[in-house]
């Protein structure tokens, strides 16, 4: 990613953030518009240059990167099939921060394909999680399992219900019940 489009990126997160509280529709339409004014490409017309950004964010290791293009994808809702290979990869690294967005774009996409890696996040313990009693990734990772909502999925969330975890459990639990 080029320095001037992290700019734009961290102006659009501290913007939207900042303002989140008070969010409605056309002030989100204005904070796009300032990114699409600022940024080098036209992200909405040109997708496949997020997913781009994000390949050479991983092939380069940077999590900050990754983090940007995260963002774009999620503020311009960009999220598709071409980027679950490359989302699962992610989820199996361990040197970003960024596994529970991955977890919520793959949730949206609800991709029978993604089943094995939700689940194996599922049980996975990050160190820059270890503050996290409340297991948020595990917990993100089983409601994605039960928005799949196939056989598999459910397999993988019978195994989870069987976590000696008590949020890991209930919460498998009530995706079972759900289904």
């Amino acid at each position: 990613m080029k320095i001037e489009e992290r700019k734009t990126v961290i102006k659009m997160m501290v913007t939207y953030n900042t303002d989140f509280a008070m969010q409605d529709e056309s002030k989100i339409y204005d904070i796009k518009k300032e990114f699409m004014k600022n940024f080098t490409v036209d992200v909405t017309k040109k997708p496949e240059y997020v997913l781009q950004l994000l390949e050479n964010a991983y092939d380069e290791k940077n999590a900050t990167d990754v983090e940007h293009s995260l963002e774009i994808v999620n503020m311009f809702d960009l999220v598709s099939k071409e980027y679950s290979i490359l989302l699962m990869k992610l989820l199996e690294s361990d040197w970003h921060t960024a596994h529970e967005n991955i977890v919520c774009i793959l949730q949206k996409l609800k991709l029978p394909e993604t089943i094995d890696c939700l689940y194996s996040t599922a049980l996975k313990r990050l160190d820059y999680l270890e503050y996290d009693n409340f297991f948020a990734l595990a917990v993100k990772c089983i409601w994605a399992l039960g928005e799949i909502n196939n056989q598999k999925a459910k397999e993988k969330l019978e195994l989870l219900a069987k976590s000696s975890n008590k949020i890991i459990k209930e919460n498998a639990l009530m995706q079972l019940e759900r289904m």
